[in-house]
């Protein structure tokens, strides 16, 4: 007989980990003062599994691994998680998942974002207002930035002479605006 608290629990943290799942990744939206440091979640690839036991492993590793985590996505219906050093390699395999070593931790990449909003501040005028997406990614140790195109010249020199990023290579697209939400 199933245990109906055990399959509850399951079904409701299952449920919880695909609301996160939802972005496809680890986006973070345009700075607001409420804003919460952006959680990072796991993303999958276009029809891969969302397997609540790969879910509950990769939770499992982040929470074992600490700063030694980076990211987690699902691809050929295996967890693959990007740690930043051998020995959370090792963790991560003999878990049953795909270690990747990664430059960054999503800790590091998040302080990241977070120099970069606050210099995005200081800047004052359009380029306060000018990057309208953050996404950290600890697969290759990198921060797209979506940026209006008016501003990306300015943008794009400002944190290179600034060095804001610390070294974390900066990617940059353009941006149509900032996300709104959708119509009820």
């Amino acid at each position: 007989m199933k245990n109906p608290t055990k399959s509850l629990a399951m079904g409701s943290a299952a449920f919880a980990v695909v609301l996160l799942l939802s972005a496809c990744g680890t986006e973070t939206g345009a700075p607001t003062a409420t804003d919460p440091t952006p959680i990072t979640t796991i993303s999958a690839e276009p029809n891969q599994s969302q397997d609540p036991d790969m879910l509950q492993l990769n939770e499992s590793l982040k929470e074992t691994l600490g700063e030694k985590y980076s990211e987690a996505w699902i691809a050929d219906n295996r967890l693959h998680v990007a740690v930043t050093d051998k020995a959370a390699e090792e963790v991560v395999n003999d878990a049953g998942a795909v270690a990747h070593l990664a430059k960054y931790s999503a800790n590091e990449l998040e302080a990241a974002i977070g120099k970069i909003m606050a210099w995005q501040g200081e800047q004052g005028g359009d380029v306060a207002n000018a990057i309208h997406r953050y996404v950290p990614s600890g697969r290759d140790g990198t921060i797209t930035l979506a940026v209006d195109p008016a501003q990306l010249e300015t943008i794009q020199s400002g944190l290179a002479a600034d060095d804001v990023a610390g070294g974390i290579t900066l990617r940059f697209e353009k941006s149509a605006g900032p996300a709104s939400p959708a119509n009820s």
